[in-house]
């Protein structure tokens, strides 16, 4: 029965039709057949316009997608967390020296005397033969000195030793970068300890915002602007005498107007601590919880960077930065780690829900040293031997449970679609998939992936693996997932080892905000 005013409007309308035409003919069965044929009409024009009404009625959400989590991910943070894992150059005038900082030694430009111009062609492709897909070179350390021809300041390659002022690092680095299809992105340190006006206003507007300007406009797309947690402390600023200035680093750049000018020249570039946080440590490693959730004061305290906030209302998820040997300037006698090591660094940074950013120095010669060259080209190999052949792509997968109507079958998770994703019902906040590889393998690493454009949601999970389908042993169990997790057997990362034969992979989600949605497992 169709309880519509509309409707009953219509029959009303068309029974008192109906009878001015049969009282308007003097036959009746002539009048019978003209009624009869205005009512065809007029249910017709009824018929259209009932079309029009209803089509102008949508539902709310025909999709029944479930309803995000926040914080969500902006369309950069996705692009900026697809990056995954990049390179850092640590290049300048403390590469001559054998320093770190820089911040000791009275400003002398003559410091930095390159003989010949930097390689940086062979920087870029070591780094892409470890895999990484994009790179952020240093523009400017906390000495001040700047590696491009800046109107800013007079201490930068403009005049500086042995070819100096033909070299423009940025440009360098930035060409290499797109020849070989990678992002390119730059570090400017806040900090300056040569600037005669550091922790005043002048330096933000004249000194900083100009290099940044600079910086955004002339080197093409960039995909990350580094910042630094460093600001203030001892240096000779202009003078002939050290001494120490402080600032309040909460306030003093005004990074809000900072990141809104980066976004005006560059809509795709990632701002570091407004839209990225450091990871709380130079080591290498992420929490095995890590939450993308943030809070903004906490990039000034940095107390919980390394697991993030669960209830957290930014979204800043984590950047792990690391070295390839132990300090982030070339010496002489530094020696870069294993591609072993390394791959661990990877799967503790890139597995956990973070990206990698991994520090490869020049030497002075302007070229990567030769055995860090051998270890970024083992890392590749590593990396694409154990994580490139997926036994789950396109294998059969079930659930438990499935959220229904919609397109939200546990097949999502095999079909090598990032936009397409299993999930369960709202009030479900745990649920399990199980993939079916075909036949036995050996299996090293399972890999979660979270559909997080509607926010990180699980909070704690285990994965079991099986030959038969039904005896189930315990392969690993974690906490949160992201972006991505990699799990070794028992969240082992300190070898490869000879890993577990298995059909069948169970993942369970134990524990969820909400319904839980997974956009891929992976298998290796």
């Amino acid at each position: 029965m169709i309880a519509c005013p509309c409707f009953a409007f219509t029959l009303r309308y068309l029974c008192k039709q109906k009878f001015s035409i049969m009282m308007s003919y003097p036959c009746p069965v002539l009048g019978r057949r003209m009624a009869l044929a205005a009512l065809a009409v007029a249910l017709a024009s009824a018929d259209v316009a009932a079309q029009s009404l209803f089509a102008e009625q949508e539902l709310a959400n025909p999709a029944n997608v479930p309803s995000p989590v926040f914080p969500v991910p902006t369309e950069r943070q996705m692009q900026w967390f697809e990056t995954e894992f990049y390179g850092f150059s640590h290049y300048g005038p403390n590469t001559f020296v054998g320093t770190e900082w820089g911040n000791d030694r009275k400003a002398d430009p003559t410091e930095y005397a390159p003989q010949t111009i930097p390689d940086c062609d062979q920087w870029v492709e070591a780094m892409h033969s470890a895999g990484m897909r994009g790179a952020v070179v240093i523009c400017k350390h906390h000495d001040g000195f700047c590696l491009w021809p800046t109107q800013s300041t007079g201490f930068s390659v403009a005049n500086g030793a042995g070819v100096s002022r033909e070299v423009d690092i940025p440009r360098l680095f930035s060409e290499a970068c797109r020849e070989r299809g990678m992002k390119f992105g730059v570090y400017v340190s806040p900090w300056d300890a040569s600037s005669p006006c550091y922790a005043t206003d002048e330096y933000v507007t004249d000194v900083l915002m100009r290099q940044i300007t600079e910086l955004c406009t002339d080197y093409g797309p960039l995909f990350e602007i580094w910042f630094d947690g460093a600001n203030g402390g001892n240096g000779y600023y202009g003078g002939d005498e050290m001494e120490s200035r402080s600032i309040d680093k909460r306030v003093y750049y005004d990074w809000d107007n900072v990141a809104d000018s980066v976004h005006k020249l560059q809509p795709g570039c990632v701002v570091w601590g407004r839209e990225f946080r450091w990871c709380g440590n130079e080591d290498g490693y992420s929490g095995r919880t890590c939450w993308s959730n943030f809070d903004s004061q906490e990039v000034y305290t940095e107390t919980q960077s390394n697991t993030g906030i669960e209830d957290g209302l930014l979204f800043i998820p984590s950047e792990v930065d690391v070295r390839t040997t132990s300090k982030w300037f070339w010496t002489e006698d530094e020696k870069a780690k294993t591609p072993e090591q390394l791959f661990k660094i990877y799967l503790e940074s890139v597995g956990r829900n973070a990206t990698l950013i991994m520090n490869c120095a020049p030497a002075s010669d302007g070229r990567m040293p030769d055995d860090v060259v051998a270890s970024l080209k083992g890392l590749g190999k590593l990396i694409r031997s154990r994580l490139s052949k997926d036994y789950a792509a396109g294998k059969k997968a079930e659930a438990d449970r499935t959220r229904m109507p919609g397109d939200f079958a546990a097949a999502n998770v095999t079909d090598g679609d990032s936009s397409t994703y299993w999930t369960t019902d709202d009030g479900d906040t745990s649920g399990t998939v199980t993939v079916d590889l075909g036949r036995s393998r050996t299996v090293h690493y399972v890999m979660l992936q979270e559909y997080i454009r509607l926010g990180q949601r699980i909070r704690s999970f285990n994965i079991e693996t099986s030959t038969d389908g039904i005896d189930w042993q315990p392969f690993a169990e974690g906490t949160t997932v992201g972006y991505k997790r990699i799990m070794a057997h028992d969240d082992d990362t300190s070898r490869y080892g000879d890993g577990v034969k298995a059909r069948y992979v169970r993942v369970n989600v134990t524990d969820s905000h909400t319904c839980p949605l997974l956009h891929t497992i992976s298998v290796y």
